[in-house]
């Protein structure tokens, strides 16, 4: 992997970060409506739909792409991939639960969904996808391709 490879991946990481925010603002807006008596009930099950299909996707991309990039990084990479697998683990599977189930139950608990998953995105922001730890990764990468 190219130095340029990782300051990318962080960059598409970071992009899908802000799609995911803006999908989740759709639904949290939806959900509100249903919850309020609006008839979106089918609208927000298409986009609940695309939600989960945009998360595991993120998902699949991180473990994928991220994993390897950081591992290795340098002497704290194996640390920051194993706490990101123990990490992701536990919380992707609470996600995807409170994603499960039919369309007014999700509504109902969709706030709290909503504040969890901006909490879990912006720690791995502050963690994994920092200017600093990309920097460092980008870095390693570039001294062993010396």
């Amino acid at each position: 992997m190219k130095s340029e490879d990782v300051v990318e991946l962080g960059a598409l990481m970071l992009e899908q970060h802000a799609g995911l925010r803006v999908r989740v603002g759709r639904c949290a807006e939806l959900s509100a409506r249903l919850l309020l008596g609006e008839p979106v009930a089918n609208e927000l099950a298409a986009e609940l739909a695309r939600l989960r299909e945009q998360f595991t996707a993120h998902v699949e991309a991180e473990e994928r792409l991220l994993e390897p990039a950081l591992a290795t990084s340098d002497a704290w990479g194996p640390m920051r991939v194993e706490r990101m697998l123990e990490e992701h683990a536990a919380e992707h599977t609470a996600f995807v639960s409170k994603l499960d189930g039919d369309t007014r139950t999700v509504a109902g608990r969709f706030a709290e969904f909503a504040e969890d998953l901006d909490a879990h995105m912006a720690a791995e922001e502050r963690t994994f996808l920092s200017p600093k730890v990309i920097a460092d990764a980008a870095a390693a990468h570039q001294r062993r391709a010396r």
